[in-house]
């Protein structure tokens, strides 16, 4: 079997990937019921991230309170998708409050980890 590289999502897979190390490090402060409150009050996540066909890694030009498809699958995927983008410098539309929301949670908490973190 081949595996096909895929250099577009290379460096956000990375990063989605060690955010989810950081958080399994700090379930503590990167509270899901906190996040879930910043969605639209009739948006759920799926009950896992396999349990949906939101796969989609593009990042959206109108994000709507996300970054990707695969953003709407479960919170945990959520906030690792946000980490991503803000560490590969993403544009951030700044008329999605809910979005803006998610990135400024994301800004706050890596800060009581690491004062000196920077995006």
């Amino acid at each position: 079997m081949i595996f096909k590289f895929d250099e577009k999502y290379f460096e956000r897979v990375i990063h989605h990937e060690l955010f989810h190390i950081i958080n399994d490090n700090f379930k503590n402060i990167f509270d899901e019921n906190e996040w879930k409150k910043f969605n639209k009050k009739d948006f759920k996540y799926a009950e896992c991230s396999t349990c949906t066909e939101k796969r989609g890694l593009d990042t959206y030009d109108n994000s709507k309170g996300f970054f990707t498809e695969y953003s709407m699958s479960t919170a945990s995927e959520d906030m690792a998708e946000v980490f991503s983008h803000l560490i590969n410098k993403t544009k951030i539309n700044n008329e999605d409050q809910i979005l803006l929301n998610k990135v400024n949670f994301i800004k706050e908490k890596m800060k009581l980890i690491d004062k000196e973190f920077k995006f």
